[in-house]
């Protein structure tokens, strides 16, 4: 019976202009997102590889020169951009995409794409995540509004000549899903096959995991919608009040919670200004180093006169390696109130199923912190490694009477020592250990729909 049900659901819906002109303005926003997306990625991986290799090549071609001017001088290295930032740039955009490699510090990504932006930045970035998100649940409550609330007499028939309420909901559901699948799976599985095609094959199967996981997201989020929208169709005394609530329920919990939800988490671990950051960096790097100083030269300040200019390549490394510690300290505690933020946010998906969605699909594309927060680190032990090198070398060459220190130039071959910066993306495994508890969030919210929709489709359909 479900199947009859279905059918004849689908067919009316065939018929319908709301779904019609939905799913072309639909299709539309998706080919046009996914092409921007491909010709944005493709040109942005070009420029950051080509950067990668001139600036490597201009560090191997620096000629002979002092050890510590080159480390003041530095490198930069380059975020690639996942293969699925495609599909969800995520915080990708306003997140930087350089790193600046010098000597004392750690330097945070510059160049955020925000930066250059417009206004309408805060409502989101055009992509096929967005309008999974955002702009399919609205076609499936425009859609399914008066799937229940608009046939009640019909429906009373059926149900007086024994037809069940599983069957009905069930039927109805399907005619739904079928609209929805019939609407993006074709373009889900062109998008699958483009992607996997660009890609080196060894980069394939981790990628068709994440698509595997990120359907399954998806899938979980738009069937909540759609057992929502039977759902508060069966309660609401007519059609006109099923669309104001879901509606209502559309606009706040797709454009007003993920923002409060944002300064709420903001307000619970707050962060502290770039000033107060730097500021409380400088002081603790000092005290650290002094610290060294003392313990390894007797000296209790900083480059202090009376430490012999021999020793200046050993009180480098001692000074660089004073403050890793603090480094690590101190961007770790403020990459951990991002990550508690990001976790406060998440467990909002329980009543605020696009927030869970949002952070599980940036996990599974690569585009959230946590993955950002990898990178940071592997550029940071980038940095670290140059600096041990340079002070080494430094230690090795020093003179021993002191007076040409600053006059001893390395020859190229030193540059040649530090390996060019090559960042490998996490896998997939990494990605479901930060987020699967938004995946858990997705199938309560799902199971808590289809409990609503079949207590709502059991009650007596006409008073």
């Amino acid at each position: 019976m479900f199947r009859t049900i279905a059918v004849k659901d689908l067919r009316e819906l065939s018929r319908d202009g709301r779904l019609l002109w939905g799913a072309i303005l639909i299709m539309a926003l998706m080919l046009v997102a996914s092409a921007a997306g491909w010709n944005r990625q493709a040109q942005v991986n070009s420029e950051r590889t080509a950067g990668q290799a001139l600036d490597y090549q201009a560090w191997l071609n620096q000629g002979p020169r002092h050890p510590h001017d080159a480390a003041e001088q530095g490198m930069h290295v380059f975020k690639p951009e996942p293969p699925l930032a495609v599909f969800d740039p995520g915080i990708e955009p306003f997140v930087g995409s350089t790193v600046w490699l010098q000597a004392h510090r750690q330097s945070e990504l510059k160049f955020r794409p925000a930066q250059d932006a417009t206004g309408l930045q805060r409502f989101g970035e055009l992509s096929p995540a967005w309008i999974l998100q955002v702009l399919l649940p609205l076609l499936i409550v425009i859609v399914g509004f008066n799937a229940v609330s608009g046939e009640r007499g019909t429906l009373r028939q059926l149900l007086s000549i024994g037809v069940s309420g599983r069957s009905l909901l069930l039927g109805k559901a399907v005619a739904l899903a079928g609209c929805v699948g019939i609407l993006i799976v074709p373009l889900g599985l062109a998008f699958a096959t483009i992607v996997l095609a660009r890609l080196p094959a060894g980069e394939r199967l981790d990628v068709a995991y994440r698509m595997m996981l990120l359907s399954a997201g998806y899938g979980l989020y738009l069937g909540f919608y759609i057992f929502l929208t039977l759902a508060i169709s069966a309660l609401a005394r007519s059609s006109r009040a099923a669309l104001v609530l879901l509606l209502g329920f559309w606009v706040t919990t797709t454009l007003i919670a993920p923002r409060t939800a944002s300064e709420a988490a903001n307000l619970v671990y707050p962060t502290p200004s770039r000033l107060d950051f730097n500021d409380h960096l400088s002081h603790e790097i000092s005290e650290a180093a002094d610290e060294a100083w003392n313990s390894n030269f007797g000296v209790r300040t900083q480059w202090d006169a009376s430490l012999p200019l021999s020793k200046w390549g050993a009180a480098l490394k001692v000074d660089d390696q004073a403050g890793y510690g603090v480094l690590d300290k101190t961007f770790g505690k403020l990459w951990d109130t991002f990550e508690n933020q990001q976790r406060l946010q998440q467990y909002g998906g329980i009543a605020i199923p696009v927030i869970a969605l949002r952070d599980f699909s940036m996990g599974l594309a690569g585009t959230d912190f946590s993955q950002h927060r990898d990178f940071s680190t592997a550029a940071e032990m980038q940095r670290r490694k140059i600096q041990d090198i340079v002070s080494q070398d430094l230690i090795d060459h020093a003179d021993p009477l002191g007076n040409a220190h600053f006059t001893y130039k390395a020859q190229s071959s030193l540059w040649a020592t530090v390996p060019q910066f090559k960042y490998q993306l996490p896998p997939a495994s990494f990605a479901l250990t930060h987020h699967w508890p938004a995946l858990v969030l997705l199938a309560i919210t799902f199971g808590l729909a289809i409990g609503l929709a079949r207590y709502g489709i059991s009650r007596p359909l006409m008073r």
